[in-house]
């Protein structure tokens, strides 16, 4: 059998168009372009105000989401409360925070919470609670214990948003039982400190998400686990080399700008279910260390995540299989696209030369093919503001590189 040229190129082009559909149904399935959550929190989730004033809300954790979301052409929203799980379970809710940037999804002297349409809720329980089980009363609170306040609040949720994702924020312990000569923690004592916190802090947070797990099943309770993560990249190189005053304020411990950008890459990743935007342009304000690491910060969290499962293998992050999504859409040698979202021009960096690319909007629909072409700038001004996919074949062997764009 015999096939013509033009032939081929409407079966290539059939096959993109499979591709391109298997990838936004896996897609769809697996990320969320929209977060809204509302915040069961404290201040190891929002610090205000720090004891160094900073330009906007750079000590805490929504402030990051924001725009690591925005950058990759999401959105994120957030309202919360500060407490401890006895008081949050003191429902319904109030809304206290708000924020230079975020949108604030809910205002509770004005609707009830059902009216806001919340994606997800993030509950976290102290971080000087774990010297005894998560099943054990809270001194001065009889009868309430983190286990059961938690339960009450997400039975609470389920009735107000059924669909509801709710997170467990795995935070970070109490610094002044590993200080042996007061705050600043001597390198020994952090070494100390996040062996703790990896250690029997963390087993603390699995006895309680397990717990969870068992009693509302049906809710496939998911958990973020921020304190551990960090705590392994803050002890190992070249994380390790930033001073402990530039990650902390005092033993509690909040922490600085630094810290809590940290503690938003994990809770992005984990949320949205994807790694953090390759080419987010990292403040000034955060330590050169990690703005220099970025990127194999980036990797470091989304495999920790990956692999961070129960013991029947089930993820504990992530409510969908992304592995699928990454074996469909990572499937040829390493290329880099940037930047996207774009306003139009759009550099491609890889060993794919020569290549044709064709653009390709969601319903599969080609708007323009570029054939063998080895410029590595891309115009895409004229194209409608919209998401597109990029279609890059090597035309060595054929391979096909397909990318997500935001056009703007």
């Amino acid at each position: 059998m015999t096939v013509s040229i033009a032939g081929f190129e409407n079966y290539k082009r059939h096959l993109l168009t499979l591709l391109l559909l298997c990838v936004l149904a896996l897609g769809v399935m697996a990320q969320q372009d929209t977060v809204k959550s509302y915040i069961f929190g404290h201040s190891l989730l929002d610090h205000r105000p720090p004891a160094i004033p900073t330009p906007s809300d750079e000590t805490t954790v929504p402030h990051w989401l924001y725009l690591l979301a925005k950058h990759a052409g999401k959105y994120y929203g957030s309202s919360g409360q500060y407490g401890f799980l006895p008081q949050h379970a003191n429902l319904p809710p109030i809304s206290q925070w708000g924020y230079d940037s975020v949108p604030p999804v809910w205002e509770s002297d004005l609707e009830p919470f059902s009216a806001a349409d919340f994606t997800t809720a993030i509950i976290t329980a102290g971080n000087f609670m774990q010297w005894q089980g998560p099943d054990q009363e809270y001194p001065g609170d009889p009868g309430v214990t983190p286990i059961n306040a938690t339960e009450d609040i997400a039975d609470w949720l389920v009735l107000q948003e059924e669909d509801i994702r709710i997170y467990i924020y795995e935070n970070w312990p109490d610094m002044a039982p590993y200080l042996s000569g007061g705050f600043p923690p001597s390198p020994s004592d952090l070494n100390n400190y996040y062996s703790y916190t990896e250690g029997a802090f963390h087993d603390w947070w699995l006895e309680y998400h397990d717990a969870l797990l068992t009693s509302r099943p049906e809710m496939e309770i998911r958990m973020v686990p921020v304190g551990p993560i960090m705590a392994d990249l803050l002890s190992q190189s070249p994380l390790n080399a930033i001073p402990a005053t530039d990650l902390y304020e005092d033993d509690a411990p909040h922490g600085r700008a630094t810290l809590y950008f940290l503690a938003s890459l994990i809770t992005y990743m984990a949320i949205f279910e994807e790694p953090a935007p390759a080419d987010y342009p990292v403040p000034a304000i955060i330590h050169e260390d990690l703005a220099d690491n970025y990127s194999a910060t980036v990797d470091a969290v989304w495999t920790a995540l990956s692999d961070f499962n129960d013991q029947d293998g089930s993820s504990r992050v992530f409510f969908n299989d992304i592995t699928e999504v990454n074996n469909v859409r990572l499937d040829v040698d390493c290329l880099e696209l940037y930047p996207n979202p774009t306003l139009g021009q759009m550099t491609i960096e890889g060993v794919l030369m020569p290549y044709s690319i064709q653009i390709l909007d969601q319903n599969g629909s080609l708007y323009q093919t570029l054939d063998n072409t080895t410029d590595i700038t891309l115009d895409l001004s004229t194209l409608p503001s919209g998401t597109y996919f990029l279609a890059i074949t090597r035309t060595a062997d054929n391979k096909v590189y397909l990318e997500k764009v935001i056009k703007q």
